[in-house]
């Protein structure tokens, strides 16, 4: 028997790696196989029109008396309700997800996503796909640890990284967690043509001078992906040369108190070398000026970022923070030289000037990094993969 119907529960909507890594899942397999897929968003946001272009979605709490039973619920469980929540979850959730039914699997996507599992109707086969780490999953409130051990049939980690976290840690069963990489439309992006001009007007419009190397980050503005460690960097890098680098960091809301925060450290380290750029509808021009990308998360899962770097033929740098020395490793000793101690920001610093400086070092790593995502994750390659072990999982429940 094959799958009929999916169901794929996505925490939120948002420019990120998991509901981004979905999107290319559900497109493929819309497009590819007569697999039925309905996409339940918990939380709207700027993409949703991304997937509604694919399939067919359904947005929790779109209505003012939903919006406040889920305020009540959140509250609730602020204030350490063990018991009450659960009654204001089931009034504000079932009437919502009646229409949800007969689905063979129930694709769960990102540890966020799993409260929703208890108020949906059953399915033959229900798969957790983890995105986090240590820290992301261990400070879940209790419920929904409690789901991610004992709701799903099959685990899918996003490294072998979250895979040692899910086993060792969380303690499920080892020959139920399936590891499969993180996968981008690799080709298209590698095939994107962005003309010199472009990156000149974009260098122009911050004034970042012609002649200066570009380090680029990205993430959300919070403490997992480090971007006071991006300014540690990018002041490090500058006291050890005297040729220009500008450092510029894609995504993040520049409104947050985090923010505010930053700009702090930025002030007090004189660091006008540095640009938090905030969210950009669409961010490859701005990659396109980069010479490399630093990864200075605290912990990463496998953050698409990097792969969308690769396939433009950027040589990364990155600290040993979860699952991106997977990738720096596999793609060969070029790229493998990018792999940083943890939080050793001279040595990640010292890593940079030494690819900014040896052109034939950065254009190994480069082509490496690129030859390795354009085959190993691509979504061409990595979807089909992901969906062969749904079918099995399926066929033998």
């Amino acid at each position: 028997m094959t799958i009929r119907r999916l169901l794929a529960v996505t925490h939120e909507t948002t420019i990120t790696g998991a509901p981004m890594n979905l999107l290319h899942l559900v497109r493929w397999i819309t497009e590819h196989t007569d697999v039925e897929v309905h996409v339940l968003a918990l939380q709207d946001g700027p993409i949703r029109d991304r997937f509604e272009a694919v399939t067919d979605v359904t947005v929790l709490d779109r209505s003012t008396l939903a919006g406040g039973a889920k305020a009540l619920q959140q509250g609730l469980l602020h204030l350490g309700s063990r018991r009450a929540w659960r009654s204001v979850a089931a009034a504000r959730l079932v009437p919502q997800l009646r229409h949800l039914r007969d689905f063979d699997v129930v694709y769960l996507n990102s540890l966020g996503s799993l409260e929703i599992l208890p108020h949906l109707p059953p399915a033959g086969l229900v798969v957790s796909h983890v995105h986090e780490l240590a820290v992301a999953t261990t400070t879940q409130r209790p419920h929904v640890q409690e789901l991610l051990r004992a709701g799903p049939d099959l685990w899918i980690a996003a490294s072998r990284a979250v895979r040692d976290v899910l086993v060792d840690t969380v303690g499920l069963p080892e020959d139920a967690v399936r590891v499969h990489h993180e996968f981008i439309d690799a080709a298209g992006i590698s095939s994107r043509e962005i003309s010199a001009r472009e990156v000149s007007r974009l260098r122009r419009s911050y004034r970042i001078p012609a002649d200066a190397a570009i380090v680029m980050g990205a993430g959300t503005i919070d403490w997992r992906k480090g971007p006071d460690l991006f300014i540690q960097l990018a002041t490090e890098v500058r006291r050890r040369t005297r040729e220009p680098v500008h450092f510029v960091w894609m995504g993040g809301d520049l409104e947050t108190i985090d923010m505010v925060r930053l700009h702090s450290d930025l002030e007090l380290a004189h660091a006008d070398n540095v640009l938090f750029a905030g969210i950009r509808a669409d961010p490859v021009p701005w990659f396109a000026a980069a010479d490399v990308f630093a990864l200075t998360s605290r912990e990463d899962p496998f953050p698409l970022v990097c792969l969308e770097h690769a396939a433009m033929g950027h040589p990364i740098v990155t600290y040993r923070n979860g699952g991106m020395p997977e990738l720096l490793e596999a793609a060969g000793p070029a790229a493998a030289t990018g792999i940083i101690d943890y939080l050793d920001v001279g040595a990640m610093a010292a890593q940079v000037l030494t690819l900014l400086e040896d052109e034939q070092l950065r254009g190994a790593a480069a082509e490496e990094l690129r030859h390795q995502v354009l085959t190993h994750h691509d979504v061409s390659v990595a979807a089909p993969a992901l969906l062969r072990d749904l079918e099995d999982a399926w066929a033998s429940r």
